[in-house]
């Protein structure tokens, strides 16, 4: 590797992991949850964040598997079916539908609520720390650095990364460096925190402070555990199953009953159907993870971070 020329091995890990990182950055902010457009057409039409690049391909080969079934349609007279059984499936494919994107969106809002609290807990502790000290403090002042760095510690770890660029802004290289090398980084943050506050407990902490400032730490253990949890633990893999098989049948069948009614629109009338399954099927599987920057609406991590950064960066100038 080219920079172990001019930086030393911490140093050189860091930048091959910054490069990696800032080639994902545009994909990120492009991906990440926005704001709904004011105009109706702009978020109708919108490409960006939307599933249609996704099922695009899956809507053209059912439309053209319709159109073949529409070609050959003279000889398949004898198996014509009739729409109504379809109207019927259609409304429990529906329902079913709308179950799957309600199960990723309960965990996307659980994710959300998390890391609010995240912010918060983040917030209180270093409120905690910087207004017991009467004068400046530098076991204080480090503290709440380590502070800052851990939700973008916490980040990291849910994305399954290890840039930290904002991490050796805080720290320098050589502890960045040995949390980037830890078995589960945040944990690694939490015991380093727990020992500062155990040393300003020797200087200055009066036992009700520290048990708050034990509390707030703690939570925030709890909320990186909170989002391992939504993370690690995928839908049941038989709703999944079952979802497409239900969707992949209903489109397989469809046109047979629709060339009595729809003739040449056969094909345009499936795609009009195929759009709408396949993108709230696809829905429903990009919210299950909102924490990695690879899927749609994930959540804005990056900009969490930075607010509770730089929140914590005022408190100690204050």
């Amino acid at each position: 590797m080219p920079h172990d020329l001019q930086y030393s091995l911490p140093e050189a890990r860091f930048i091959e992991n910054l490069e990696i990182a800032e080639s994902k950055l545009a994909y990120d902010a492009a991906l990440s949850n926005k704001p709904e457009p004011k105009s109706f057409l702009k978020a109708a039409l919108a490409w960006q964040g939307s599933v249609t690049p996704q099922v695009l391909t899956r809507v053209g080969v059912a439309t053209g598997y319709a159109t073949f079934v529409l070609t050959i349609s003279s000889y398949l007279a004898e198996i014509h079916l009739p729409i109504t059984p379809f109207e019927y499936s259609g409304s429990i494919l529906a329902l079913i539908l709308v179950l799957r994107v309600n199960a990723g969106q309960d965990r996307w809002w659980e994710a959300r609520k998390i890391w609010g609290a995240i912010v918060n807990q983040s917030r209180n502790l270093a409120v905690v720390i910087h207004g017991s000290q009467k004068h400046y403090n530098p076991l204080a002042e480090n503290t709440l650095k380590w502070i800052a760095a851990w939700p973008h510690v916490m980040r990291e770890s849910l994305r399954q990364e290890k840039c930290l660029k904002e991490v050796k802004a805080l720290l320098g290289w050589e502890e960045t460096d040995k949390i980037r090398c830890a078995s589960h980084m945040p944990t690694y943050v939490a015991l380093r925190i727990k020992r500062l506050l155990v040393e300003l407990r020797g200087e200055n902490f009066d036992a009700f402070v520290y048990h708050r400032a034990e509390t707030e730490r703690s939570q925030l253990m709890d909320a990186i555990g909170a989002c391992e949890r939504i993370r690690n633990t995928r839908m049941p893999l038989v709703l999944a199953i079952k979802t497409r098989r239900f969707i992949l049948l209903f489109l397989l069948l469809l046109p047979f009953a629709l060339i009595d009614r729809a003739g040449l629109l056969t094909p345009l009338v499936v795609a009009l159907t195929a759009y709408p399954l396949f993108s709230l099927d696809e829905i429903g599987a990009e919210l299950q993870n909102p924490f990695s920057p690879r899927n749609l609406s994930h959540l804005p991590l990056n900009d969490i971070c930075d607010t509770i950064e730089r929140n914590i960066k005022e408190i100690l100038q204050s």
